[in-house]
Order: structure tokens, then C-alpha cells, then sequence
């Protein structure tokens, strides 16, 4: 039994919007517990910063120093009285006991517990839980582990961080837990659950080092993250009802992403305009301006919205220096790329067959005039007279193309090839197919199989139906469910419901998400944040908002 000297100091507070007539308790030994309660409830809870400070053990010190104070101070209440210490007590046995109940059973916690990261921010009640473990109540600073389940209550909200730079805000009324996490040695993994609620998410360094390494599994679906920003949304009847007024987050345009990687072979990378490099997965979305690099033996194949494909080879530098594609069909717009280095492997596609002015391949200071073909590009050594210079070499497998320099140009046919040497000025058709064409082991692309309504397809959806909606502002997800996969890229959103079991790619992108008051946490600030935007958008003066 605790000395019943020991008691709580209560002073009234005021907050906007909340209950006028709640109080704060402060312990008397430690002088730094805050138990902030109101009508409803705790408010908030921040424990001292002592070495013990984890320990749940620390929380129920603190209760009892509120229950050692008979005399105190009480909270009203509808049709009765509750003294500060018994509706501190309830309220926590409330907490405890919907904890106990979640139902969520994951793995043994026999492993000493391995850090991953921390709590940067949080409102309202959020807990940390792990297997065969009581709930403990975290605030900022807290560490998170491995094995940990995550809850936030109905009114409150989480931004966590973790060793590797990833950032996420847990929704209110949130379970997320951390299967798997490492980082910084040999083996890179971020393997995460999210059980109920939803998620916001940025990725670091493991997104980035290990594009398969990285997913968050709900009971239906898999989200494989390949480096990225994006929301996961579990709704019930919920999302549905959300009207949201305010600022709404603007994503990116789904038109912007005019090519997906359909299959890769060594190591690769795509660099986008801004100078940053991502790594090549399967389904990774491109847009205009991005580069793909290969390494030696290695290759990666690109489908197109109008149809065409590309097969970028070994230690080449493959630029999208103006494609766009419009239309119904994605059969306006333009196609030109440019082969900086190596080589690439072309079937033209719808574009070409209806505007082929609006298609060309660059190399050097020639161009690739396309007439609805399969040809292939290189630059490599040409020699004449003892004398070698790089040159573009282009070689016709399909249909008809012509070499283009200046005013002058020839005409390449299937089964022939061409030169234009600058440094010789020479522009000229060859009488033997160069060896390196004949020999090149990545594929052809009319040989690769692709399934464009699975790359580039949207469908609609009548409402908000429940179930798992995902949202993307950059980067790429892998969407999968048991019975197939979808590619997401900048400003596509995706949906897997009941009696699905393969998502699809949304036609428009969810209100709901788009209106989330709860913050990105890229763009996260504790110091600039406006808690009334965000708990109560649209909101009037003294709606209850201080429910946990």
C-alpha cells in the first residue's frame, strides 16, 4: 500500500473546444506525471522520463497516487459524482480491457526485444502491445520494438519513425504492428500488419536498398513497397460517410505515368529528373523524363500506355525525352527517346501507327524516323580506314525505318542495317548485318508477353463499399491479393473489397483520402500543426473533441 501522504496536486485547465470543467493531477513524489481528465475520460497521459519510465508499473503508480487522495477534487458527471482517482481508475481498466480484446494474435515474444524506433508525436491515447505482454501507454520519445502492435484510440492519432527513415501516422482508432525489422546490417527487412484503421506512409533507406524487403499485409491483400509515399485505408462503413471540407492533398496525375517495367534481369536503375535513383522492380512506374540505367549483363523491358515496348540492354542510358500519350487509346501524344549510351530494342505501337511524325529514337545527332516496325539502336565503334569513332547503328527486324541526319536520310528495310559516323560524316547502308545485333541476348520485345489492361487499366466503383483502399503521392507499390496483383504509381489509387480477390486500379482517386485531415508525415511539423484543423475540420466552437 502506497503512504496515503502521498497525493495528487489539481489545478483546472482550459482548452478550446474541450470540457471547462476538467482537471490536471500531477504527481506529488515525481512532479512530472500528467493525467489530464475530463468528462469522458483521461485526455492525456505523460509519464516522467526516468529509467523506469516503460514499465507500466509506472502508470498504475500514478493512478494510485490519484486514488490516495479521498478529499480531491471531483469530476461531474451526468447524474452523479465520480471522484478523480475512480474515474481515473475505470477509465484505465476500460483501456486495458479493449486492449486485452483486440483479438490480434501474431507471434511468440521469446526474442529479446529488437529496437526499430520511436514515437514522434502523439494525441490522445496510444498504447504498444506485444504478445503475452500488458499494454503500455507511449508518448513521444518512446521507443517502438519488434513484435509490437501499435493501437491508437478513436480520437487520437500517431506519427512513428524508424531506424531506417521510414515515417508513418497511424490514423485514429489504428492497429499496426511491426512483424519484422531490420536494418543497418547484412540483411535489410520491413515486414508490418495492419490490422484495423489506416496508415500514411513515407519509406527510407530499405525501400530504397531492397525493393522486395519492404511490405504491409492486411488479411487479404499484400502491399509490396518499392520507395515510396502513399495511404492504406481499411473502411467499413466509415469511409463512406466522410465529408471533409478544408484543404484537400493534390497527387499527381495518373496520365503522368506513361510506361511500367513488365521484366528485369540483373541490376538496374531508373533516375528521374530530380537527379534521384530508384532501383528497377517489376511494375515500376515511369514518366516523362526518367532515365533507365542497366548494368553489364543485365537488361529491363518497358510497355508503354500506347503499346509499344522497349527492351533496354546491357550497360545502357535509355532516356523519355518527351513521351506523352493522350486519348482514349493513348494513341496521340508524343514518343521520343534518346539512346545516350548502349542500346535499345523497339515494336512501336499504336502511336506510330496513327501519328508516325510524332515518333523517333535519338542517337547522337541522328534520328530513328519509326513507320509502325521492330528495330533495334546501338551506338558503337565504327572504323573505317584505321580510323574509329562511335557511330549509330540501327538494324531493322520488322517493317521499315529511315535514318535521319539533317536534310539527308536513308531508308532501312527488314533485315538490313545503317550508319551515320560523325566524325567520317558518313551516312550509308551496310552490306553485313554488324555481329553485336545478331548476337544480343536480351530479348526482343515482340517476344515478352503483356498484359496492358493489368499495367494501365482503370476501373470505376459505385461508392466507397467496404474494404482496402490504397492511394499513392510517389514512388511504387506492389497491390496484390490472393488471386493476382496491380501495379500503383504517383496519382493511381487502388481497391480490394469483398469478394474480390485480385484489386484494381480506381478510375478516380478516393475523396476520403484525398480530404485526410490527419497529417503526411513527410510533411508532419509538432510545431506548426493545427490540432483543430485536424480533429475537427469543418468543425464548429464547442463541438467534443477531447474524446480519446
Amino acid at each position: 500500500m502506497l503512504a496515503r501522504s502521498v497525493l495528487m496536486r489539481a489545478t483546472p485547465i482550459h482548452h478550446a473546444n474541450t470540457d471547462p470543467h476538467a482537471e490536471r493531477g500531477q504527481c506529488a513524489r515525481c512532479g512530472r506525471h500528467r493525467v489530464e481528465l475530463d468528462r469522458r475520460g483521461i485526455h492525456h497521459l505523460d509519464r516522467c522520463d526516468t529509467a523506469d519510465a516503460g514499465e507500466p508499473g509506472r502508470i498504475r503508480q500514478c493512478i494510485r497516487y490519484a486514488r490516495a487522495r479521498q478529499r480531491g477534487p471531483a469530476v461531474r458527471q451526468k447524474g452523479a459524482d465520480m471522484p478523480l482517482a475512480g474515474l481515473a481508475r475505470a477509465t484505465l481498466l476500460r483501456l486495458l480491457f479493449a486492449c486485452s480484446i483486440s483479438g490480434i494474435a501474431l507471434f511468440s515474444s521469446a526474442w529479446a526485444a529488437t529496437p526499430a524506433g520511436e514515437v514522434i508525436y502523439a494525441h490522445g491515447i496510444t498504447s504498444v502491445q506485444r504478445a503475452g505482454e500488458p499494454p503500455r501507454f507511449v508518448t513521444k520519445g518512446d521507443s517502438i520494438n519488434e513484435g509490437d502492435i501499435i493501437s491508437t484510440g478513436p480520437k487520437g492519432f500517431a506519427v512513428i519513425g524508424l531506424k531506417d527513415g521510414s515515417k508513418m501516422t497511424l490514423r485514429p482508432d489504428t492497429s499496426f504492428a511491426v512483424e519484422k525489422f531490420s536494418h543497418g546490417g547484412k540483411e535489410e527487412a520491413g515486414f508490418f500488419r495492419l490490422v484495423k484503421g489506416g496508415v500514411r506512409t513515407i519509406t527510407g533507406l530499405i525501400g530504397k536498398r531492397n525493393p522486395q524487403g519492404m511490405r504491409v499485409s492486411t488479411a487479404t491483400a499484400t502491399i509490396g513497397i518499392r520507395g515510396t509515399s502513399f495511404d492504406a485505408r481499411l473502411c467499413e462503413d466509415d469511409c463512406a460517410k466522410e465529408i471533409r471540407v478544408g484543404r484537400k492533398d493534390v497527387p499527381p496525375s495518373a496520365e503522368l505515368i506513361v510506361a511500367r517495367v513488365v521484366l528485369h534481369e540483373g541490376t538496374a536503375s531508373i533516375i528521374g529528373m530530380d537527379g534521384q535513383a530508384r532501383p528497377v522492380s517489376r511494375g515500376a512506374p515511369l514518366i516523362n523524363g526518367d532515365t533507365i540505367r542497366t548494368d553489364k549483363a543485365s537488361y529491363a523491358v518497358l510497355a508503354f500506355r500506347d503499346r509499344s515496348k522497349v527492351t533496354v540492354i546491357a550497360e545502357t542510358e535509355f532516356k523519355l525525352e518527351n513521351v506523352r500519350f493522350s486519348g482514349p487509346q493513348s494513341d496521340e501524344g508524343n514518343f521520343i527517346v534518346r539512346i545516350v549510351k548502349g542500346g535499345a530494342r523497339t515494336l512501336t505501337g499504336l502511336l506510330a501507327k496513327r501519328e508516325p511524325k510524332s515518333v523517333q529514337i535519338n542517337m547522337i545527332t541522328a534520328l530513328i524516323g519509326i513507320r509502325g516496325t521492330g528495330v533495334d539502336g546501338r551506338l558503337a565503334l565504327d572504323c573505317v580506314a584505321g580510323s574509329c569513332a562511335e557511330a549509330a547503328f540501327v538494324y531493322t527486324w520488322e517493317g521499315s525505318v529511315f535514318l535521319q541526319v539533317g536534310e539527308r536520310s536513308i531508308v532501312i528495310d527488314t533485315g538490313r542495317a545503317g550508319v551515320y559516323n560523325p566524325a567520317q560524316d558518313r551516312l550509308a547502308l551496310l552490306d553485313v548485318v554488324p555481329q553485336f545485333f545478331l548476337d544480343e541476348t536480351a530479348p526482343r520485345p515482340d517476344q515478352v508477353d503483356v498484359d496492358f489492361d493489368n499495367l494501365f487499366a482503370f476501373t470505376g466503383l459505385d461508392g466507397y463499399p467496404r474494404g482496402l483502399y490504397i492511394g499513392m503521392f510517389e514512388g511504387h507499390v506492389e497491390f496484390a491479393g490472393s488471386g493476382g496483383r496491380i501495379d500503383l504509381g504517383p496519382g493511381e489509387a487502388g481497391y480490394l473489397g469483398e469478394g474480390r480477390n485480385i484489386p484494381i486500379r480506381l478510375a478516380r482517386y478516393p475523396d476520403f483520402l484525398l480530404s485526410d485531415p490527419y497529417p503526411r508525415p513527410e510533411k508532419f511539423d509538432e510545431q506548426t500543426i493545427r490540432l483543430l484543423d485536424v480533429l475537427n475540420p469543418g468543425g464548429n466552437p464547442g463541438d467534443l473533441i477531447c474524446e480519446m
